[in-house]
């Protein structure tokens, strides 16, 4: 959110010379690419709303922000998962409610269930986590997410520009 209101203030800003109005162009870019790596459901209403962007335009720079998050937080999963191993050797373990309705959700609904939710209900690198905890086979699980993704972004993309 902080982000965007300060992309916001900078895109103002850069519409007084003819140079600072291409950066003004990469910079709604790269916050879209950015925020849709993070918070999904807000950078394509941006993108179209805001800084009044094409159904192709969205589309493209919406699916690269969430491919590349996921394969940023795929790499960093790992490492997250073998850190959260390390703090958790010596503690008596405890079920929490959160992690018992990740469980439960994991195993009813099983991966095509989180990969369902994550661009949308989820984030981007809660649900990349919580789906290669579950199903850590990255070959089947990052296919399925980057399917979600690209599915996501054509349905939002195409509800938003059509109405």
């Amino acid at each position: 959110m902080i982000f965007t209101i300060l992309a916001t203030l900078l895109l103002h800003v850069a519409y007084r010379g003819k140079r600072k109005v291409i950066m003004s162009i990469a910079l709604k870019i790269l916050v879209v690419i950015f925020l849709s790596g993070i918070k999904f459901m807000f950078a394509i209403p941006l993108s179209i709303i805001k800084y009044d962007f094409t159904f192709i335009q969205t589309l493209l720079f919406s699916v690269v922000g969430g491919v590349l998050s996921i394969f940023v937080f795929s790499y960093l999963s790992d490492k997250i998962y073998k850190l959260i191993k390390k703090r958790r050797q010596n503690k008596v373990k405890k079920r929490s409610v959160k992690k018992a309705l990740a469980i439960k959700t994991a195993r009813k609904y099983g991966l095509v269930g989180i990969a369902f939710l994550t661009p949308i209900f989820l984030s981007i690198p809660i649900g990349t986590y919580l789906a290669l905890y579950f199903f850590p086979e990255k070959r089947k699980t990052i296919p399925i997410l980057i399917t979600s993704v690209v599915a996501w972004s054509l349905v939002l993309s195409v509800a938003l520009t059509s109405f």
